[in-house]
């Protein structure tokens, strides 16, 4: 029970700098750099994955790297949010004399806590599982065996941030 108390008080104060980092870039309409684009699930996925590996050498180490990979992944899950509003009714809605701090705070800010709200969720699930798992233990000593899922992980993530075929605006 302690330790989902834990796990909440992390991804919360996580998902609240995440969202004030977010804030920024979409303010002061900066481009986010590219790692935060690189954060989507499946490497989130992998990133947890590698850190319960570390965990049984190095728990301190392992905690803070978790924590920044939650403020990463939540920064994607905002700006992504943000991204398909955004092409859709920015211009309009700027139109309308809006800045870009109302625009934020009237009409932007519910779509993305929603979405951060998602996010919040898969991270927590996911952590909960993979530290429930009791194979975790002797995987410092199996790394072959889970070889495969890892790379498997990668290549998703890699394949799905990739704009070859896609269709943009330029």
């Amino acid at each position: 029970m302690y330790y989902l108390f834990y796990i909440l008080f992390e991804c919360f104060i996580a998902s609240f700098i995440a969202f004030f980092i977010a804030q920024y870039y979409i303010i002061t309409n900066k481009k986010i750099p590219y790692f935060f684009e690189m954060m989507n699930t499946y490497v989130f996925t992998l990133s947890v994955i590698i850190i319960n590996i570390l965990k049984v050498e190095n728990s301190k180490l392992s905690n803070f790297l978790l924590y920044i990979i939650l403020i990463i992944f939540y920064v994607r899950s905002f700006i992504t949010a943000k991204d398909k509003f955004d092409s859709r009714f920015r211009s309009m809605i700027l139109s309308f004399g809006y800045t870009r701090e109302s625009y934020f705070y009237k009409f932007l800010m519910k779509r993305i806590l929603l979405r951060g709200l998602e996010g919040f969720s898969y991270s927590i699930a996911l952590i909960l599982l993979l530290n429930k798992l009791p194979f975790w233990v002797t995987m410092g000593n199996n790394f072959s065996e889970f070889f495969y899922i890892i790379l498997f992980l990668l290549i998703a993530g890699i394949v799905k941030n990739t704009n070859f075929g896609k269709i943009s605006r330029i």
